[in-house]
């Protein structure tokens, strides 16, 4: 006889459903149950209402295996249907008398996307998706990369399947991932924070104070408890990848030289990247230096990586040992004497540090 499976211990969509917000940003640990709980509210929307849904990914690759794949794990949880998917169409309908039947247009629950070709669908319509799933939205830091202006990307094919200002139905979009790294387009762009409390319900949400935007920390106990009670669980007791797999802290951050800049530091100069400017200030008697969100505008010395932050009156460093506080200060990186304001700032000054090692 199977157990039965306690559905409390997995994410609740339709909790997260009633902030009514057009952007839900949804992180959470491995197992917890956002991609299956995203997939089960598209099908018993489209079984009840005939309301469609889109999902994307973010390149052609990342959308084929998935897209053939994404009935199997819950297929039998409607014996009365069947299910089909291709590179394109995702369709469901009652399982005809004839298994031979031909299946139909009206049998198409939903479309595939891919973010890095989004715009090749501007003209086509899509007047019966009102839900978008993201899947898998944030990436490691192998060799995998976002996409140039990548929320922007989103944001177009959003508005080219949502057409905002038409009687177009509301379309909700779900951004789904696990715990990779805050240091990402997505809260970049729209400055987001991890929830620090629980809601009545027992949610970890925050919503952003201004813009219809939500971000949910998918956290139960009962479920985190009994991952860590597994082998597997035993198996990466005390490791960082359980912190990301059971406890849901971000894999990629952590908060090794992450400090306040002391009250004694002097500016040094600007670092400009990807629409970031950062200060990097220094303290002597301490022997440090401090990256900041804060900077000195009056301040001349600014420096650039690439062409694209290149802008009037800013260093674009073709060689680092030309210039020579940028060369000191990666040589206190080196040494282990810069600190950061936040992990933000450190990711992304790391990122420099890496881009600038090559010049």
């Amino acid at each position: 006889m199977n157990d039965v499976i306690d559905t409390s211990m997995y994410w609740n969509l339709r909790r997260t459903l009633t902030h009514n917000r057009l952007i839900n940003v949804i992180v959470g640990n491995r197992g917890g149950g956002k991609s299956y709980g995203a997939k089960q509210w598209a099908i018993d929307n489209f079984i009840k209402s005939g309301e469609q849904f889109g999902y994307i990914r973010r390149y052609k690759d990342d959308l084929k295996e998935p897209m053939k794949q994404y009935f199997k794990d819950i297929e039998d949880k409607y014996p009365d249907y069947e299910f089909k998917s291709d590179t394109k169409y995702f369709y469901i309908r009652l399982k005809p008398a004839d298994p031979n039947e031909k299946w139909t247009e009206k049998d198409i629950a939903g479309y595939g996307f891919t973010l890095s070709t989004a715009n090749n669908k501007k003209s086509i319509s899509y007047p019966n998706i009102n839900k978008l799933c993201f899947d898998e939205f944030l990436l490691d830091k192998g060799n995998q990369r976002y996409l140039q202006n990548e929320v922007v990307a989103l944001l177009n094919l959003y508005e080219t399947i949502a057409r905002p200002g038409t009687d177009h139905v509301l379309v909700k979009c779900f951004l789904l991932a696990n715990a990779l790294s805050i240091t990402n387009p997505y809260f970049l762009f729209w400055d987001l924070r991890m929830p620090t409390r629980q809601d009545k319900n027992g949610k970890w949400i925050w919503k952003h104070p201004n813009k219809p935007i939500l971000v949910e920390d998918v956290r139960n106990e009962l479920f985190i408890d009994k991952k860590k009670n597994t082998m597997f669980g035993n198996l990466i007791e005390d490791t960082t990848y359980a912190g990301y797999s059971i406890d849901n802290k971000f894999l990629l951050d952590d908060d090794k030289f992450i400090e306040p800049k002391s009250p004694k530091a002097r500016f040094c100069f600007t670092l400009s990247y990807l629409e970031h400017n950062l200060g990097v200030w220094a303290d002597f008697t301490e022997g440090k230096y401090y990256v900041s969100k804060h900077i000195d505008p009056s301040y001349p010395l600014r420096y650039s990586i690439t062409m694209k932050d290149h802008s009037p009156n800013t260093v674009l460093i073709k060689n680092k040992n030309r210039n020579l506080p940028f060369k000191r200060f990666l040589e206190g990186y080196k040494d282990g004497c810069v600190r950061f304001e936040n992990v933000n700032i450190k990711n992304i000054t790391y990122e420099v540090i890496k881009m600038s090692m090559s010049v």
